[in-house]
């Protein structure tokens, strides 16, 4: 049975949801605007041995 408390709950799930998306894809921290430093290593695997 969908109740009013039921539809209360889904949205403030919907909007809070989509408050945390919206605030992690704007901010100066996003990934876009700051990309990962990736250190590249010699690697000693070689596939051409096996």
């Amino acid at each position: 049975m969908f109740t009013a408390y039921h539809a209360i709950m889904f949205a403030i799930l919907l909007i809070g949801g989509a408050g945390v998306i919206f605030q992690a894809s704007s901010g100066d921290d996003s990934f876009a605007n700051n990309p990962i430093q990736v250190k590249a290593t010699q690697s000693k695997f070689d596939l051409n041995t096996y």
